[in-house]
């Protein structure tokens, strides 16, 4: 769900939570991510963690409210028993940007695909029941330039928007800077800089 200009993740990384099922256990994690490259890192971390696991599976997904990307892996279990069901389950919850890891430790009697499905789908379920769910703004980027003489008023609807200032450079006649603005107000933002500055001022979207 969507709402006004947010979308939903956690707050917090939270882990690891453990099922058992047959004398296999499965030891979950959840953690909150913002790219592929962090996603990679995570995982590449907790094989060598769990370097003696029989199987490491995991899903996520990325976007600000409408997905971007997502990924799922059954690392070696029977397609579409691992993977498949932790994303699904990232999905029912509405989460993004988000990774759950699921490791397994064989327990030497088979549970079928019906049941390493289940067990992957329980593990992520328990682990996003027990998480806090936060709703974020979702934000644009934009760059603007001021003379020096302008920076107290765009200072003062920087700090009233909750703008977020990504880079800042001061150049020989003003400042450059790189703003992260939430979406639900970029217009009314726009329009008050230019109103301000008698349009001489104004946001680039990037």
């Amino acid at each position: 769900m969507l709402l006004k200009n947010r979308f939903f993740t956690v707050d917090k990384n939270y882990g690891p939570e453990e099922i058992k099922e047959k004398g296999s256990r499965f030891i979950t994690y959840l953690f909150r991510i913002t790219s592929k490259e962090e996603a990679t890192s995570i995982i590449k971390d907790l094989n060598k963690k769990y370097h003696d696991a029989t199987h490491v599976c995991f899903a996520y997904r990325l976007g600000n409210g409408k997905e971007l990307y997502f990924r799922y892996n059954d690392n070696g279990e029977p397609g579409g028993t691992a993977g498949l069901p932790i994303y699904k389950e990232i999905k029912a919850k509405e989460y993004y940007n988000v990774l759950i890891a699921v490791i397994r430790y064989y327990g030497g009697i088979k549970l079928g695909t019906g049941g390493l499905t289940r067990a992957y789908a329980q593990s992520a379920r328990k682990i996003l029941d027990s998480s806090k769910k936060i709703a974020v703004l979702i934000r644009r980027s934009a760059s603007i330039f001021f003379p020096f003489d302008f920076t107290g008023e765009i200072m003062q609807i920087i700090n009233h928007y909750s703008i977020n200032i990504y880079k800042q450079n001061y150049l020989s006649d003003g400042v450059n800077m790189v703003l992260s603005i939430p979406e639900e107000n970029f217009n009314e933002i726009d329009k008050l800089i230019s109103d301000k500055s008698k349009g001489n001022i104004k946001l680039k979207p990037k």
